[in-house]
C-alpha cells in the first residue's frame, strides 16, 4: 500500500495555517460535478460552480494543496510562459490580446479572493523581471513597447541598471521590467484560504481519496479505492500529478521538477529593500523574493532527470551567492522541491475533452496566477458560457512522447540546451 501523500517540510508548512482535516470518500455520491485536485485550480472552479448552484465533489489524493499549488514559489505574474512576441506571433493580435487580457484578470481573481474571504497569504505587489545580457535588454524592451502600445498595459516600468541597485543589493542585471501589478504570495496560504471558502460554501472535500479511473458515461463515474463519484460534468485538476488517470490529457504535458531554498532571517540584512520578488530572463531561469519573516526564498534549481541531487540546496545556495556576494554565510533553512507540468507550446492546457470532462493544467510556471483565471473559465463553460474558455481551449497542443521511456530523455535533452544556451550567452 502507498504511503498517504502528506505535506513536505518546507517553508510553506512550517508557516501555514490549518484547515480542519477532510474526510476521506467511503460510499457512492452523486453531483453535479467531481473535480478531481484539491490544489488553486480545483478549488477556484469549486468557488464559482458553488456560486452558480452546482453540487460539487472534490477529490484530493493527499492533502488539500499537497502539490504544486502549496509547493512553488509564490511568483503572482501576468503573462504566460511564452513570451509576449511569440504569443502575438503564433496567435495573433487579436487573440494574443485575448489571452493577455485573461491573464490580467487572473491578478484580479486572486485579489478578489483575497478580500472576499479574508485570505491572509502576505500577498505582496510588485515583480521585476531583469536581463543579463544585451538580447535580453533588448526583448524586455520589445515586451515594454507591446505592452504601452497593442496591450494598453500601464502596470509595467522600465528600471535601468541604476535604478534596480537602488532597491537591491544585486548589481549583475543591465536592466528590467518592473510590474505593480504583478505580485507574490504565500501560496500555500492563499490555496488553503480558497480550500476553506469553497467548504463554507457547501463543496464536499474529500482527502487522501486519489481518483483511480474516469469512467465514462451519461453520468460519468469516478472511482477511488473505497468509494466513488457520479457527475454529469468532471474538471481534470491534477496538474503534473495526473499519471496514469486520462491519457487524452496526460499526453499533452511534462511533469518536471524544480527546487528552492529559503534562508534563515536575515535581519537588517534583507538584500531587496522594496520586497519584489524577482526573476531573470535565462532559459534555466533564477527566480527569487522576500518573504514576510524576513528571509530569501530562491528557486530555479532543475534535474535533467526529474530526480533530486544530493546537494540541491547547496546548488540554490550557490545560485543565491551569485547574485547577492555579501550572503556568502548565510544558511538555507528550508530546502525542498517538486513537480510542476510544462505543455510544448508553453501554454496552459485547458480543453474540452468530450463527453463533458474538462481539463485545466500544464501552466509551465504561472500557475500561482493562471489557475484563478482557469478556474473561472471553466466553470463558466460548465454553465453553458464556452466564450472565454474558448480563448484556451482554442490552443492547439502537440503530444509529447508517449511511451515513459521516451519522456524522461527529452526533458534531460530539454534541460541541457537550456543550460547550454544560457552559459553560451553569458
Amino acid at each position: 500500500m502507498s504511503q498517504p501523500l502528506e505535506y513536505i517540510d518546507s517553508w510553506y508548512q512550517a508557516t501555514s495555517h490549518v484547515v480542519p482535516q477532510q474526510p476521506e470518500l467511503t460510499e457512492d455520491i452523486t453531483a453535479d460535478v467531481c473535480i478531481i485536485g484539491g490544489g488553486m485550480t480545483g478549488f477556484n472552479a469549486a468557488i464559482e460552480l458553488r456560486k452558480k448552484g452546482y453540487e460539487v465533489a472534490l477529490l484530493e489524493a493527499g492533502r488539500l494543496s499537497w502539490g504544486a499549488s502549496g509547493r512553488n514559489g509564490g511568483m503572482c505574474l501576468v503573462g504566460y510562459c511564452l513570451g509576449l512576441h511569440d504569443v502575438d506571433a503564433e496567435f495573433g493580435p487579436e487573440w494574443g490580446k485575448q489571452l493577455w487580457d485573461l491573464s490580467c484578470e487572473a491578478l484580479d481573481v486572486v485579489r478578489e479572493r483575497i478580500a472576499e474571504f479574508n485570505i491572509n497569504c502576505d500577498f505582496q505587489p510588485g515583480c521585476i523581471e531583469v536581463g543579463l545580457n544585451k538580447d535580453q535588454i533588448e526583448e524586455l524592451e520589445a515586451y515594454k513597447r507591446l505592452m504601452d502600445g497593442h496591450y494598453a498595459y500601464t502596470s509595467a516600468e522600465w528600471w535601468d541598471a541604476k535604478k534596480i541597485q537602488e532597491v537591491t543589493t544585486a548589481d549583475r542585471y543591465l536592466g528590467g521590467l518592473y510590474d505593480t501589478n504583478s505580485a507574490h504570495i504565500h501560496p500555500l496560504n492563499y490555496t488553503l484560504g480558497l480550500a476553506k471558502a469553497a467548504i463554507d460554501l457547501g463543496v464536499k472535500v474529500y482527502e487522501h481519496s486519489r481518483a483511480i479511473k474516469v469512467v465514462k458515461g451519461s453520468p460519468n463515474q469516478i472511482r477511488t479505492a473505497k468509494g466513488s463519484v457520479k457527475a454529469k460534468q468532471v474538471l481534470l485538476a491534477c496538474n503534473a500529478y495526473i499519471d496514469g488517470l486520462f491519457k487524452k490529457a496526460e499526453n499533452k504535458t511534462l511533469p518536471v521538477v524544480s527546487y528552492m531554498a529559503v534562508t534563515e532571517q536575515l535581519g537588517d540584512r534583507q538584500p531587496i529593500s522594496n520586497k519584489m520578488a524577482m526573476s531573470d530572463l535565462n532559459s534555466s531561469l533564477d527566480y527569487f523574493r522576500p518573504t514576510a519573516d524576513g528571509r530569501i526564498l530562491f528557486g530555479g534549481v532543475n534535474h535533467p532527470l526529474n530526480g533530486e541531487y544530493k546537494d540541491s540546496m547547496e546548488r540554490c545556495r550557490q545560485r543565491m551567492v551569485k547574485v547577492f556576494p555579501q550572503l556568502d554565510d548565510v544558511k538555507m533553512e528550508y530546502h525542498w522541491g517538486g513537480l510542476f507540468a510544462v505543455t510544448r507550446e508553453y501554454m496552459p492546457q485547458i480543453e474540452h475533452l468530450g463527453n463533458d470532462i474538462y481539463a485545466a493544467h500544464g501552466y509551465t510556471g504561472h500557475g500561482v496566477s493562471l489557475t484563478n483565471i482557469a478556474g473561472r473559465v471553466v466553470a463558466e463553460a460548465m454553465a453553458g458560457n464556452a466564450e472565454r474558455f474558448d480563448v484556451f481551449s482554442r490552443i492547439k497542443h502537440k503530444w509529447i512522447p508517449t511511451p515513459k521511456v521516451l519522456r524522461k530523455p527529452a526533458l534531460a535533452m530539454a534541460i541541457w540546451k537550456a543550460e547550454l544556451e544560457d552559459a553560451l550567452a553569458s
